[in-house]
């Protein structure tokens, strides 16, 4: 009994300790993300989808532990959309992973689209839509919160 409280102990210590590693490792990265996804944002409200797939790939790779894995494959969905209206749905998906990290960070801000229905972070500064681009590219606004 006694060797199996220790066992547990030892595991428990172990899982702990692993899992501040990770959370360590996503606190640390949260800058070069916040900096990628800005990227992927800027391309997709300029309609460039060549420059938002190459964004996308840097942040996937920005993204890198294994804590932020769903964050990496949900820019390499982006990266691998076939024309931008992909992209911008992907977009979408991988916006509500990002806008928690943006929280309180200087220099930006979470916007809100009422076309789109759908959030997305940038740069502080004037409005650009990444889901409508050049045909919408003002429309949205800093998101309220409660």
């Amino acid at each position: 009994m006694k060797s199996t409280r220790s066992v547990l102990l030892v595991l428990t210590s172990l899982f702990l300790g692993l899992s501040t590693l990770g959370a360590a490792d996503a606190v640390g990265a949260k800058p070069g993300i916040l900096a990628a996804y800005a990227k992927v944002s800027a391309a997709l409200a300029a309609d460039n989808l060549a420059d938002a797939k190459a964004a996308a790939t840097a942040l996937a790779t920005a993204a890198g532990p294994a804590a932020n894995q769903p964050l990496a494959d949900q820019a390499t969905t982006v990266a691998k959309a076939a024309d931008l209206a992909a992209a911008r749905k992907s977009f979408k998906t991988l916006s509500t992973t990002v806008e928690p990290l943006a929280a309180g960070e200087k220099g930006y801000v979470v916007m809100y689209c009422p076309m789109a229905n759908a959030d997305w972070v940038q740069t502080t500064g004037d409005v650009r839509n990444p889901y409508f681009g050049k045909a919408m590219l003002t429309c949205g606004e800093p998101k309220k919160t409660n």
